[in-house]
């Protein structure tokens, strides 16, 4: 092939996947919003369907036509040990259906997890850190369409079009464009790592401006979340930012403060938070204050109740339970529910279709070398994450990266795996580990 065809082919597989990654983004919020408008149907889920077989296509062609090689391929093999062990898990599922198509209202069967390792690759083969730039900032720009209808959600300004369960209207739990507070507040954790970064990246006032309004008004959809999950992923996030704050401000000129003076202010602001939100008795203090309680309960020879920790204790426990029969190949994706009431009764109606942590999740419905597989996944992406860290100056991709992808796995010991919020890890996971690309003509791939 000639050189000339080489480039042609090249620019429209990278631009070509790019403007997918973004108008995909975008599609979130519009999907959910033309869902709540008509009041039926679920819309997201085909669109992911069809813009991963897009994008599949063409990182298939740039692997075809030499413009994108792996140099190691230990990511591509974990990635199919991983596609192969779901496969088999729901081949052995207690329902095929749920586990291939995915449950109704939760759908993460077989075709969404292969949709997931899709936007990983797809992103990690984008080769132009201004590509790269622009999903992110295609990230803030649909969380702003979220945060914005989250807002008037919570302040009830146009209830038609921002309907939700009076369940969470009694307890003032706002669920945003994601269905549910959790998963709101992961995406938002993603968002306030992505801002975190920018701000200290940030170039100029102008930008130092734009990123820290990103950072307030995405910890702002968190607070309102009220969850506990949300309020972890924040936490990592603001320490990750403190640490590489520390590692950067003598490279800031524009900036006076010495890294003392900032830790210092930045320590009394959190402190004045929290200080302010205990002493006006803030619903998420309370919240916290009730975890902490039932989480030092059973330590201290309280019995778990229902209730514990909005039920998640006592169905950790359970749970734990089945790890003996399921460990091999799990129960099968999404079929969390059957497993767990087929042996314990609806409490009160309540019934619980996920594990409440991610980890536990996948460990029952789909196996032990799953979750290990998974853990490899998060950990060869994070591991080129931090060696970009290392060996060069880190950028605003790699940084919010970092943050993001960290505080969505803390918050994920309490939270849900859902494809409204999970695609946009994906695709930060590829963002990240792509940093260590080589951006030659034959755009060599590391891992």
């Amino acid at each position: 092939m000639k050189e000339k065809d080489r480039n042609l082919i090249y620019r429209f597989c990278e631009l070509s996947g790019t403007y997918l990654l973004i108008a995909l983004i975008f599609m979130m919020p519009i999907s959910v919003i033309f869902r709540q408008i008509l009041m039926r149907g679920e819309y997201f889920p085909v669109v992911l369907d069809l813009f991963s077989a897009a994008l599949l296509f063409i990182t298939l062609i740039k692997l075809t036509q030499g413009v994108m090689r792996f140099k190691q391929k230990l990511l591509l093999i974990l990635l199919l040990i991983g596609i192969s062990l779901i496969f088999l898990s729901a081949l052995n599922s207690l329902n095929q259906s749920f586990s291939f198509q995915g449950k109704p209202s939760r759908y993460e069967g077989f075709t969404t997890w292969c949709c997931y390792f899709t936007l990983l690759l797809s992103s990690l083969s984008l080769c132009e850190e201004k590509h790269r730039r622009w999903v992110l900032y295609a990230m803030l720009g649909a969380g702003l369409i979220n945060g914005i209808y989250t807002i008037i959600q919570y302040f009830e300004i146009m209830p038609r079009l921002t309907y939700y369960s009076e369940l969470y209207r009694e307890v003032k739990l706002v669920p945003g464009l994601c269905g549910n507070a959790n998963f709101l507040a992961a995406n938002m954790v993603m968002l306030s790592g992505i801002g975190a970064a920018g701000f200290i990246m940030a170039q100029n006032w102008r930008q130092e401006l734009f990123f820290l309004g990103s950072l307030m008004f995405s910890i702002t959809i968190v607070l309102m979340t009220k969850a506990m999950g949300g309020l972890l992923g924040l936490c990592v996030v603001f320490l990750l930012m403190i640490t590489v704050m520390l590692k950067e401000w003598k490279q800031r000129p524009h900036w006076r403060m010495d890294s003392g003076q900032l830790t210092i202010l930045g320590t009394a602001a959190i402190l004045l938070v929290l200080l302010i939100m205990l002493v006006t008795n803030h619903p998420l203090t309370q919240r916290f204050i009730q975890q902490l309680q039932d989480g030092l309960g059973p330590l201290l020879g309280e019995t778990i109740s229902e209730k514990s920790g909005s039920g998640r204790y006592l169905v950790w426990k359970n749970a734990l339970n089945f790890i003996p029969q399921t460990w091999l190949l799990g129960s099968g994706p999404d079929t969390f529910g059957l497993l767990y009431h087929s042996v314990y009764p609806l409490n009160n109606a309540q019934y619980y279709d996920k594990a409440h942590n991610e980890y536990l999740e996948v460990l029952l419905t789909m196996g032990l070398p799953m979750l290990l597989c998974l853990l490899s996944i998060y950990g060869t992406c994070l591991k080129n994450i931090l060696q970009h860290f290392i060996s060069k100056q880190a950028t605003w991709v790699s940084a919010a990266c970092l943050f993001a992808v960290c505080g969505y796995l803390v918050q994920a010991f309490f939270g849900i795996s859902y494809m409204l919020s999970a695609h946009l890890l994906w695709i930060l996971l590829g963002l990240g580990a792509g940093q260590q690309l080589n951006e030659s003509k034959m755009r060599n791939y590391a891992d």
